[in-house]
């Protein structure tokens, strides 16, 4: 079974979408809601975007990491365009992980989400959902406060009691194919800011990639 991706990243840390270290992440590509002005994910909307991907080929890469992957975090894009897809991905992840964190990021609003694809959240630790709305402002793991972080097991409980005391705008920075990759919920205003200082054109997005699957 193949798999839209914009993006496939390893070794994301504690407080960077997510709770545990060295933890895989995973954009999908097509967005079906696209309606969020001021995403800064704008580059994974479409769905001829990306790149086609086997989940076997995902899982591969996964498990040819030096470390193994303590998590899944899958974003967009948005993940439940390819529910089936995704669904897949996390069971096998959990199959060679076991005890691993997945937490999944969804511009569909929680009611939405379970009654529409019941059966995606019953394979979810963390849940972050709703609409990103750029004036109100942003939480530790999601882009605008009126997102909500949904635990969902046991694990959730445990590892993320304490999330709403991280930083804001944690970032990882890396260099991949002569671009800087950053990975993350940015401050979106200080980062376009940041872009017109050293000359870059249009407006500043997230990563294209760490890894290319």
């Amino acid at each position: 079974m193949n798999i839209l991706v914009n993006q496939v990243v390893f070794g994301l840390k504690k407080g960077v979408l997510g709770m545990t270290n060295n933890r895989m992440g995973v954009w999908t590509q097509g967005c079906s809601l696209n309606k969020c002005p001021g995403c800064t994910s704008v580059h994974t909307w479409s769905p001829d975007g990306g790149k086609s991907v086997s989940v076997e080929r995902l899982l591969w890469l996964a498990g040819r990491q030096t470390s193994s992957p303590t998590g899944l975090t899958i974003s967009g894009g948005e993940p439940t365009d390819q529910a089936k897809e995704v669904i897949t991905l996390i069971q096998g992840f959990r199959h060679a992980f076991p005890s691993s964190e997945v937490v999944l990021y969804s511009g569909l609003r929680w009611s939405a989400l379970k009654s529409r694809h019941s059966a995606l959240t019953e394979h979810l630790d963390v849940a972050i959902t709703g609409p990103y709305v750029r004036s109100q402002a942003p939480l530790a793991l999601a882009g605008s406060s009126n997102q909500e972080v949904h635990l969902l097991t046991d694990l959730a409980e445990g590892l993320y009691r304490d999330w709403q005391t991280l930083p804001l705008h944690a970032l990882q920075v890396a260099s991949a194919g002569g671009e800087v990759v950053t990975v993350g919920i940015p401050h979106s205003p200080r980062m376009e800011q940041a872009a017109i200082r050293v000359g870059a054109t249009g407006s500043w997005q997230q990563a294209k990639g760490v890894e290319s699957p």
